[in-house]
């Protein structure tokens, strides 16, 4: 019973976050429709109709393959598809229990359909979770419904496991996965061989001193290995154990004991040791060519990516790193100086290409309103004269190449059915003028120029990818023979002669193709892994080459050219061992376009509601809290509405209320209604006088006197979320109104002063924000501002509260040196009260005072935030530092009003000011993969000549 106690107290904390998962909203405008399998409920637009029926067939062909090694059948779920994000992503949540689908593709996707990528890998999280949930005490669901397990999933079960656990399963099902992805598998190795085995906290929850390969990448190497070394059902095997045995504080440690002898940090350094003896020993024999590295030495974790030669002593390459800020930067290569060109915005992946002095990419412009919209936007930069050009395609577009006339440029499209296309658009006048499709929807990837009427691409079909050329004049395409070399990517033409990324050998290294004889060469085999190839106009090739500091630029002269037929094909053995403990491979190509499912209208209106989640304690999520009570939770599945209802029980007041909330956020504004009813309750001094006979006052006693009353709130709030964010700057702007209506009333033990009524009241607020990029290591942005203003009042009959006008202004400025910054805010509040209540101040008062009633306030303060130490550092498996950082503070306040300590009040006119200092970490607690912001203040207050002391603490629950 203890234990169940505790586990429930532990899930009551996470409650909050988990309450709502709310990855955004479509645009209203849809229409909604949805088939019904057995195993799934997919909900799509009504014009994704075909591509719906299609995916509906491969969903059920994954259900017995993806569910096999883990030995489950999962219940049915809803599957979402937004069609109209830019984004290319896929998730499986289980409050309320749903997968969403990001239809669109990305470049650089394995050679694999994108939708079938996505039914392998996020079915086997619906089979992950679903498992733990069928294993899970009766009692854990009965008392929190689905947000019981969605807790106890993402608390207990390390990300690690639940990612590398679907890449496994989809590298094993499919005919590629990244586990067969040399730029997926290198980054592990580059670091083991270069630098060091990190300590498992570090590899697990990241780092701001070193760069840190992803989850997914880890939990491959840790799920793969223990298959291999364990067994197909060691998985299965923990997940049951973990469900079984909940109420334990590291159940999933405790299960890979039982099964493998090890903890998952032992199990870690054993796998990363067998994985560090076998990587050595190959760099041992490996033999580098001759090259020369033009890019600079970095302190810290440094890429120069995608790349282009502007003559023969300059090169110009896209870096990104730790500590900077993603940018085109002008290299030198004689000095190795660099200078920055420009700062883009968010760039698509594989979307970058020169031609001359020009740089062309494709950049995300996120939709004002809707989250799972977006546009493309091609951007064409002169690198010399700064003149810059903007084409606005019709469809979702990526992967632009500059014509050789510099007066087109070629795209690859998906529309929102997606359908695929390569489109060549006029540069000046913004109009179509070529769009070529294939008749089986293949995607294209990596487009360059031929000549001034041939593209050539890579064309992805059943088989994988192939290297095809099309003619603009006659749409006549054309496959190069040979060209079915596994990943291929980023190609470059230079004179008779394409070059590309393949990783035919079992490492991403440069071909060449001639375009003549068909003959394909090796022309460079890196230590590592290599890309985006720059041709120089002497013959010598740039390319970026991988190390364990990230990639940097060499350039060699070609030389030593093997022959394809001299190579041997890349083997996979950790792959190639997960499948044998597979059924197979999913066969894909046997759906029959055909046979189609019964389909209808998903109706928006009947589905506002779905209740999935309730707890034996009320949750705010508002304010992050949860208090005594009961709550009942809704969210339906389009991610539109959002319902909270509950019973709240206050322990100081010892009064209780009921309370409702319903947002709707599915039109362009979003609404939020909230109603609270109930008994409030509190104190008052009570002065009793005794009299004698004659009447004289002979005592005195003042006693402190319960009373309570009734309150009922309701609120209304309209405001309209607006993402303006273009460039390297993200902008958001927000108008909102608020109506309020409070009514008091008194009951038997109310006094008769007690003001009763109604109060009514309006509230304007305007908030806008404009901030540039960040680097990993930034505390704030180098440069930004924030803007709100501020209005409310009660302009109807009923008792007055007064008014309040207020406004601020926040600006973050570089620091002295890098990584630090300055924070400078400013604010400005005027405020009139009312018969009895009134507004609660809208800007900020000095740390360390508590607030004073004003008339008017002024508010100044300076932050100047720096990182001491980046100490990566555990703590037993309690605690791992990854930051700790300091924030000089100084702020000012005048305050003017009036307080009443006789008859007629008294004017008074102040100055209030503090310093001081936030010491922060940046930790993980107890292995939570959710980072922990804590710390202390000290405050020096100069007028009390007095110090203040404060606990600050905030949880990063959007990293998860």
């Amino acid at each position: 019973m203890k234990k169940l106690l505790l586990l429930l107290l532990v899930l009551t904390t996470y409650v909050v976050h988990a309450q709502y998962f709310d990855t955004g909203q479509d645009p209203a405008s849809l229409k909604w429709r949805q088939i019904n399998t057995t195993n799934f409920q997919l909900i799509y637009p009504d014009y994704y109709e075909d591509q719906a029926q299609i995916l509906a067939q491969k969903l059920e062909m994954v259900y017995d393959f993806g569910s096999y090694s883990l030995k489950y059948k999962p219940g049915k779920i809803s599957v979402i598809l937004h069609t109209q994000t830019v984004q290319s992503n896929g998730l499986v949540a289980y409050a309320p229990k749903r997968s969403e689908f990001y239809t669109t593709p990305h470049q650089a996707i394995y050679p694999q359909d994108w939708l079938e990528q996505l039914a392998l890998h996020e079915f086997r999280h619906v089979v992950q979770i679903d498992k733990l949930n069928a294993e899970l005490p009766k009692i854990i669901k009965i008392i929190l419904g689905e947000q019981g397990t969605a807790l106890l999933f993402g608390a207990y079960l390390p990300w690690w496991f639940i990612e590398g656990d679907a890449v496994v399963t989809e590298t094993v099902l499919g005919n590629y996965g990244r586990g067969r992805l040399p730029s997926f598998l290198v980054e592990h190795q580059a670091q083991v061989v270069d630098n060091k085995i990190f300590s498992y906290d570090k590899a697990y929850l990241g780092s701001f001193k070193d760069y840190i390969p992803n989850h997914y990448q880890l939990g491959y190497y840790l799920v793969a290995g223990s298959r291999e070394r364990y067994g197909s059902d060691i998985w299965e095997k923990a997940i049951k154990r973990v469900g079984r045995k909940p109420f334990s504080i590291t159940p999933f440690n405790r299960a890979l004991k039982l099964e493998t002898g090890l903890g998952k940090v032992r199990l870690y350094e054993s796998i990363f040791d067998s994985l560090a003896t076998e990587w050595k020993n190959n760099d041992t024999k490996f033999v580098a060519d001759p090259s020369n590295q033009l890019s600079k030495e970095n302190k810290r974790y440094t890429n120069y990516l995608y790349k282009h030669w502007l003559n023969d002593n300059e090169i110009i390459a896209y870096k990104t790193g730790l500590n900077v800020v993603p940018s085109f930067v002008k290299i030198d290569t004689k000095t190795n100086k660099e200078k920055r060109v420009t700062i883009p915005g968010y760039i698509f992946e594989e979307s970058v290409n020169f031609r001359g002095e020009w740089i062309v990419w494709a950049e995300k412009v996120p939709d004002v309103r809707w989250s799972h919209s977006g546009l493309s936007r091609i951007r064409i930069l002169n690198a010399a004269t700064k003149k810059m050009y903007s084409v606005a395609p019709e469809f979702k577009a990526f992967a632009p190449a500059l014509s050789p006339d510099l007066k087109e440029v070629a795209v690859v499209e998906t529309d929102f059915s997606s359908s695929n296309y390569l489109t060549v658009y006029d540069i000046s006048s913004g109009k179509m003028k070529f769009r070529f499709q294939t008749d089986n929807n293949n995607y294209f990837f990596s487009p360059v120029w031929l000549n001034q009427h041939e593209l050539i691409y890579v064309l992805l079909d059943e088989n994988g990818k192939h290297i095809a050329k099309v003619n603009l004049q006659n749409k006549e395409q054309t496959l190069l023979p040979g060209t079915a070399l596994g990943e291929i990517k980023q190609l470059q033409v230079s004179g008779n002669n394409l070059y590309f990324i393949s990783s035919y050998s079992g490492k991403n290294a440069l071909y060449m193709y001639d375009l003549t004889s068909s003959e394909i060469q090796q022309v460079y085999e890196p230590r590592f892994d290599v890309a985006y190839p720059a041709i120089g106009q002497s013959g010598t090739i740039a390319l970026s080459d991988y190390t364990g500091d990230g990639f940097r630029i060499i350039e060699f002269q070609p030389k030593n050219a093997l022959p394809l037929n001299e190579i041997s094909s890349g083997n996979w053995p950790l792959a190639n061992t997960m499948q044998q403990q597979e059924p197979g491979i999913v066969d894909f190509s046997s759906v029959d376009s055909t046979n189609l499912f019964a389909s209808q209208t998903y109706s928006k209106t009947k589905h506002l509601f779905n209740f999935h989640s309730w707890a034996p304690v009320f949750v705010d999520p508002d304010n992050y809290e949860f208090l005594p009570g009961v709550s009942l939770m809704s969210q339906n599945k389009l991610g539109t509405a959002f319902t909270t209802l509950g019973y709240r029980w206050d322990t100081s007041e010892k009064t209780g209320n009921f309370y409702g909330r319903y947002t709707y956020k599915g039109w362009f504004p979003v609404f939020d209604f909230e109603v609270t009813g109930g008994k409030r309750a509190s104190q008052y001094w009570l002065i009793r006088e005794y009299q004698n006979q004659e009447g004289q006052v002979t005592k005195r006693d003042t006693t402190l006197q319960d009373y309570k009353w009734n309150e009922t709130n309701f609120s209304a709030n309209m405001r309209i979320p607006l993402n303006l964010s273009r460039g390297a700057f993200t902008r958001f702007f927000q108008p909102e109104i608020e109506y309020q209506f409070t009514r008091y009333g008194k009951e038997e033990s109310t006094p008769d002063e007690f003001n009763t009524g109604d109060y009514q009241s309006l509230s304007y607020r305007l908030y806008y924000y404009q901030l540039l990029r960040r680097s990993h290591q930034d505390i704030y942005p180098n440069f930004g501002f924030a803007l709100e203003g501020n209005f409310r009042h009660s302009p109807w009959q009923s008792t007055e509260m007064g008014r309040l006008t207020a406004g601020a202004a926040t600006m973050y400025l570089p620091g002295l040196l890098k990584n630090h910054g300055i924070r400078l805010y400013g604010g400005l509040q005027e405020k009139s009260s009312g018969n009895f209540f009134g507004f609660s101040d809208a800007i900020r008062f000095p740390r360390g005072w508590t607030k004073i009633e004003t008339e008017q306030l002024q508010s100044l303060s300076l932050n100047y935030a720096l990182p001491l130490s980046n100490p990566d550092l555990s703590i037993g498996g309690l605690t791992y530092v990854r930051r700790i950082s300091a924030t000089f503070f100084a702020d000012y306040a005048n305050l003017q009003g009036s307080y009443h300590g006789g008859e007629t009040p008294t004017k008074f006119n102040v100055d209030i000011s503090s310093y001081g200092v936030e010491l922060l970490g940046d930790v993980n607690f107890l292995r939570f993969y959710a980072p922990v912001k804590i710390g202390v203040r000290t405050s020096y207050l100069k007028e009390l000549e007095d110090f203040g002391f404060d606990f600050l603490l905030s949880v990063d629950f959007n990293s998860l």
